[in-house]
């Protein structure tokens, strides 16, 4: 079945949303994201998307912006019919030169650990934020369709070496170069940077699990541990065949 990426196109068609998925590039991304095989999970049903690449959670409720009145709109409009939510949100607000190094310590030159490196504070207080904006989604959800299921996930375990197919970067690599986070070891899993990224990941997962308690709606999926290292495309991307692997543990 088709995948809208307006809500008025899908209207202009005639049809009835039966998938959401609202968020981030792990849905848009061009060279490879969630959607084909959700697509393929869901063959006979409409999947509508909002959201865009680089957006942060904060972004898909702000009212200047249009993705909350799409979201609320599509949740009304298809009540009858939308079963599932899928939000994949917050990378962006954690990840890049603006955000990263709010979390970082500065420096992070004789952190012990990998998780010394990181500002306790400044990291629940992002956290929080997060929460609240997903939470705002959720909500929406629970009022105006209390029989769709939402789904939450904490991306994986990036490889902080610079890399990024188009555009810029800067998300991972570059802030620890500039908080002095050591670089012991390599980037497999178990060097000290790598190590800095995971510690990020599964605490994010740990919020996420906890907003996911809070709502009966919802439901946390661990997606991290899925993508072998040889199936990242970028610093924050997955590859196609990583993407696959993510969407069927995401769709289960």
């Amino acid at each position: 079945m088709p995948i809208y990426i307006r809500p008025e196109d899908m209207a202009a068609a005639g049809a009835s949303a039966d998938v959401i998925c609202i968020g981030d590039s792990w849905f848009w991304h061009p060279f490879g994201n969630l959607t084909p095989t959700l697509n393929n999970i869901f063959a006979m049903q409409n999947i509508l998307l909002i959201g865009e690449s680089g957006e942060e959670a904060a972004g898909l409720v702000d009212p200047r912006k249009p993705y909350l009145a799409q979201f609320k709109s599509a949740l009304t409009e298809c009540a009858g019919t939308v079963r599932h939510v899928f939000i994949s949100a917050g990378g962006n607000d954690f990840a890049g030169l603006d955000d990263f190094t709010t979390i970082l310590n500065d420096p992070c030159t004789n952190a012990p650990t990998p998780a010394a490196c990181y500002n306790q504070t400044a990291m629940r207080s992002m956290f929080d934020q997060i929460s609240r904006d997903i939470g705002t989604l959720i909500q929406e959800v629970a009022a105006r369709v209390p029989n769709a299921r939402v789904r939450l996930h904490n991306y994986d375990y990036a490889i902080p070496d610079g890399r990024h197919a188009i555009g810029g970067g800067n998300w991972l690599k570059a802030p620890m170069d500039k908080r002095d986070v050591p670089q012991p070891g390599t980037l497999q899993r178990g060097g000290f940077r790598r190590e800095v990224v995971a510690t990020l990941v599964d605490t994010f997962g740990h919020w996420q699990s906890e907003l996911a308690n809070e709502y009966a709606n919802t439901t946390f999926v661990r997606t991290s541990g899925t993508i072998a290292d040889n199936q990242w495309l970028d610093e924050l991307h997955p590859s196609p065949a990583g993407f696959k692997k993510i969407a069927k543990k995401f769709a289960a």
